[in-house]
């Protein structure tokens, strides 16, 4: 049975096909499966920076790495605390690609991009020790994905730097 509050509103809207949807709704789902994919991920834009001042399981946050969370935390896809034994180990870092598989797809469309900001961020997150994975679920037309996870190598990356919209929320 269908509910109609709105009778403005048609019940039928038609047919959409998710890999030709606009790029932010396939991104979104592609967050949402990495996070049912990865045990323990945490999507930034499911918290606030004030998450980052709890305790934890393993105790509290290092200074470093709640300072880096909160410096880049607009520029960061995901991430989680990697622990043993109740001892925090180490942050892992997670950059999200969701992408339309189709037969005979160029090179280039395996080729992943990050904007030269969101580049510099995860070649410091190395520098200070952290761990960086890319993540990329491939969608395809029978509803269907597979999720392929890497390890950062940014000799494997392209710098693409986006709408103009989309970097002025960056800055932000």
């Amino acid at each position: 049975m269908v509910f109609d509050i709105n009778k403005k509103i048609p019940l039928n809207m038609g047919k959409y096909d998710l890999r030709r949807q606009n790029i932010k709704i396939k991104s979104e789902v592609g967050e949402v499966i990495a996070k049912y994919r990865i045990p323990y991920l945490h999507l930034r834009r499911e918290y606030k920076k004030d998450y980052l001042d709890q305790q934890f399981p393993f105790g509290y946050l290092s200074e470093e790495i709640k300072h880096f969370l909160k410096e880049n935390w607009f520029s960061i896809d995901a991430f989680r605390f990697k622990s043993e034994n109740y001892k925090l180990i180490n942050l892992q870092l997670f950059e999200i690609k969701a992408r339309s598989y189709y037969p005979n797809l160029r090179k280039e469309a395996y080729i992943v991009d990050v904007t030269s900001k969101e580049l510099g961020i995860y070649k410091k997150a190395i520098k200070n020790g952290f761990e960086v994975f890319i993540v990329i679920i491939w969608f395809y037309d029978d509803w269907r994905y597979d999720v392929l996870i890497k390890n950062f190598n940014s000799a494997e990356i392209k710098i693409g730097e986006g709408s103009k919209r989309f970097l002025n929320k960056l800055e932000k």
